[in-house]
Parts: structure tokens; C-alpha cells; sequence
């Protein structure tokens, strides 16, 4: 017996091909999907765009040291009616070099116009207790840059009246490191507090809050308004209802809480693993499977000539219907839905997501998101996390969540300021991020602050570029 010859092992061999090819291509172009078998651990956090636009920041930074009086008068000043209160929270890391802090100012003000400046009020948080002054070496250099609106620490900023127990409870809550528990309440009361300040001193629509260990792309200013406005054409839709409690469907609330401008491919991959039984991989593969087979019997019995037929006998059946189709369907899944699929651009409503790294809040609700906050800090147990805490809160009143493709934020830290390890630190991380083209992204840049603000800004944009 000739085997190769065979039609079952012809399609046999034919099916090792094409997956040989599939498994090539996916080890060259999904190695940096979190949730994919061909994810690489050595490869997979690789820095593309990340590297251009933290050069960028650190030209800013260095161009804002050496000559100030050329930057400062078009980026030190939010104008009367900003948009975005915008909050940095930071706390000293031990790293050597520049702290993440300044790089994620100077990816904040790097290639920003005027305009995008004056929409947003910028408050830089030093949140160290009890003498940020000293604790945080990047104070000296920030705090007197003179390009904030605002410099907030504890120390200048809470009340006289109860300052000195505020400050012995702050500095309870962070004398340990290791406790995750004390760490816990300090950056949640970190999180209602620069909720707060805002609040408090400005009338911003909108509040973001930044950690100190991102990095921002190019234009995020100006797309990120965009993203804003869109959300709320989004809300008038007279489809949409008012929220009721506990109950959150996308297209159903007519009010939201954050927009997302950060997001790993960890939070919104496949349900399931990598297993045969995973995402129903078996029962999707017998809904397949049987119609297909159904649908090349009638084939070949009815409409194929009796030489194409016999090329169709029981094994090459079970070849392309037993063997194919459920490893097609495994492959599909397995190979990450970040790799295959991907998040195409615009504004949606996300239920899933993780941390908190860049959240932009609705001012409508950010006075109850700050008391829901400060009450966790005060409740017997371990207070929740900053970035679950808002998603209870959403949750419980039935608002939105909000999310923005592309994705217009970075992860940078590897050192914590709260206890994760390095290994973790680092998996927190966007590859869709990385894969944004500078080139692109300028262009767009553009484009987005004529729409918002005009030619003239773009005018003045392309002399300072």
C-alpha cells in the first residue's frame, strides 16, 4: 500500500503544514500576549514605542532644566475654565536615577500645545509622610519647576485642626512596607484625598488621576478631551435609562464614573485556559464539527463527480472533522484574543479592566467616590485596593465604566511603592501600547487639537515642534 498516496494521510499531512506555518507565524507575532501559548517571557515586555516617548520626556525634562524661560510660559499654567483637574500621586521609590515621577510629568508635558495646557489643571501629589520635602528627591526639582498648578502634600494642605492626627494616622499606615494591609488604607486615603483636592479647588469636569510610574503617548491630551465628549453624546442616547443599583449593562446607564486610559491584555483575554475543556473549546467544536461533516456528505453524495468523491473517503473525514476543526478551534482560542483579535479604536463601555494606574473620573460622582473611599480606610479588616474599590462603587450605584482604544498609557514601574514584587510589577504592562507608531500618533496629534481648538493652535504647535 502507497500511504502517501492515501487521501486520508494526504490531508493529514496537509493539516501538520498548515499548523507548522500557523505555529511559525504566531512565535514571530503573538510572543507578547500574556494570554497566549505563544507568549515569550524573555521577549514578551520588549519596548518599542515606550522607548521613543520616554525620550521624548526626558528631552522635555532636560530642555525645561537648561532653558525654562522657553517652556514655561506656553506649559506652567492651566487657563480660567480647565477641563481636567489632573492628579499625579506619587511617594519616593528607592531607584537610582531619575524618579518615575519626573518622566511621567515630562511624557505628560512633552509635545503638549498651549491650548490641550490650558484645559488642564495639573496638581502634582507628593503624598509622603511626614516631610515630603525630604523624603522625595524629585521635590526639589518639581515642586520648584514652576510647571504645576498646584504642589499638594499632607503636611501643606490638611486642616490645622486635626493635622497633627492625620498625620500620626498617614505615618502609622506607612511605616511598614510589608504590611499589605497599612499600605492598603494609605493609598486608597492617597486615592479620596487627591479626589478631594480636586474638587475642593477646582471646577474641572472632569478629575484624573495618574500614579507616578506611567508614561503617556504623544496627543493623549488632546484625544483623551475627544474621548470625553464622546462619552457624553454617548450618555443622551434616549436608549439608555437611568442607573439602578447593581444592575450594569453595557448601553443601559445614562451616567458613568471613569474612563480607562490604561488596560493590560492579562484583564481581557479568553474566560477560560489553555485546555481542550477551556471556553467550551469541545462543545464549540461539535457545533462545528457535525453541520461540516453533514454539509460535505450531502457533497459529495449529490454534487461532486465521482472523481473529486473518492478523494473524500471516512479518513480524510475524520481528518478535517475529527481532527481539524477541533484543533483549529483550540488554536483560536489558545493563541490569545489580544493576538487575534485586538481592541479597535473608540470609546466602549468595559466592566473588566485592571488598575488604576490612569483613570479619569466623572466630577458628578467624584464627592461620593471620595467618601465611599475614605469610609474603606476606616472599616475593620483590610481596606480593598484602589483600583477594585471604584468598580464596587460603580457597581453598587449602577454607572458606566469606560474604556478608550488605543490605549493611551504605559506601565513603566518595576519597583513598587506598595509592596508588589518586581516579577509582578513588571507583568502589568499593555503590548497594544507598545505597538502605537510615533510617526502616527504625531499626525494625529495634530489632527485632533485643529478639531478641538482650531488652526491657530495647530500653528503654534507646528513653530514649537
Amino acid at each position: 500500500m502507497n500511504l502517501p498516496a492515501q487521501p486520508g494521510v494526504r490531508a493529514l499531512i496537509l493539516l501538520l503544514g498548515i499548523v507548522a506555518l500557523y505555529a511559525t507565524y504566531g512565535y514571530f507575532n503573538f510572543y507578547r500576549d500574556p494570554l497566549s501559548i505563544f507568549f515569550s517571557e524573555q521577549h514578551g515586555f520588549d519596548r518599542f514605542y515606550s522607548t521613543t516617548r520616554q525620550a521624548e520626556a526626558d528631552a522635555f525634562l532636560d530642555a525645561l532644566a537648561t532653558n525654562p524661560d522657553a517652556i514655561r510660559p506656553r506649559l506652567a499654567q492651566a487657563g480660567p475654565r480647565p477641563e481636567i483637574c489632573a492628579v499625579f500621586m506619587t511617594v519616593a521609590r528607592a531607584m537610582d536615577g531619575r524618579q518615575y515621577i519626573e518622566t511621567a510629568v515630562g511624557s505628560f508635558l512633552a509635545n503638549m500645545t498651549r491650548a490641550e495646557r490650558e484645559a488642564i489643571h495639573l496638581k502634582l501629589f507628593f503624598a509622603d509622610i511626614p516631610s515630603p520635602e525630604v523624603q522625595h528627591p524629585s521635590y526639589a526639582r518639581l515642586g520648584t519647576a514652576d510647571i504645576a498648578d498646584d504642589v499638594v502634600t499632607y503636611p501643606g494642605s490638611l486642616p490645622d485642626d486635626d493635622q497633627e492626627s492625620q498625620i500620626a494616622l498617614l505615618e502609622w499606615w506607612s511605616r511598614d512596607r510589608g504590611d499589605g494591609s497599612m499600605v492598603e488604607r494609605k493609598t486608597v486615603y492617597d486615592y479620596a484625598y487627591a479626589l478631594r483636592r480636586c474638587i475642593q479647588t477646582s471646577d474641572a469636569p472632569y478629575i484624573a488621576l495618574f500614579e507616578d510610574d506611567i508614561l503617556l503617548a504623544d496627543g493623549w491630551a488632546a484625544r483623551t478631551l475627544k474621548n470625553l465628549h464622546t462619552i457624553e453624546e454617548m450618555m443622551k442616547d434616549p436608549r439608555r435609562h437611568r442607573q439602578i443599583p447593581g444592575r450594569v449593562e453595557p448601553g443601559g446607564p445614562n451616567s458613568w464614573l471613569y474612563l480607562r486610559m490604561f488596560n493590560q491584555e492579562r484583564s481581557s483575554g479568553w474566560g477560560g485556559g489553555y485546555g481542550f475543556r477551556s471556553n467550551n473549546v469541545h462543545v464549540i467544536s461539535l457545533a462545528v464539527g457535525i453541520p461540516l461533516l453533514a454539509i460535505i456528505l450531502l457533497a459529495r453524495r449529490f454534487f461532486l463527480s465521482r472523481s473529486l468523491a473518492r478523494h473524500l473517503d471516512g479518513w480524510v473525514l475524520l481528518v478535517v472533522c475529527g481532527v481539524a476543526v477541533p484543533l483549529f478551534v483550540w488554536l483560536f482560542f489558545a493563541s490569545g484574543k489580544a493576538s487575534l483579535l485586538g481592541s479597535p479604536p473608540g470609546v466602549y463601555e468595559e466592566w473588566f479592566g485592571c488598575c488604576s494606574q490612569a483613570l479619569v473620573f466623572n466630577r458628578k460622582h467624584a464627592q461620593a467616590l471620595s467618601d465611599f473611599l475614605m469610609a474603606a480606610t476606616k472599616k475593620q479588616g483590610r481596606a480593598g485596593r484602589a483600583d477594585m474599590l471604584p468598580k464596587d462603587f460603580a457597581w453598587e450605584r449602577g454607572l458606566a465604566r469606560m474604556s478608550a482604544y488605543p490605549m493611551l498609557a504605559q506601565h513603566l514601574g518595576r519597583i513598587s511603592a506598595t509592596g508588589t514584587t518586581s516579577f509582578e510589577a513588571s507583568r502589568i504592562w499593555s503590548m497594544a501600547f507598545e505597538d502605537l507608531d510615533a510617526h502616527k500618533l504625531a499626525n494625529e496629534h495634530i489632527r485632533d487639537v485643529e478639531e478641538l481648538f482650531g488652526k491657530e493652535a495647530t500653528r503654534e504647535m507646528i513653530i514649537h515642534k
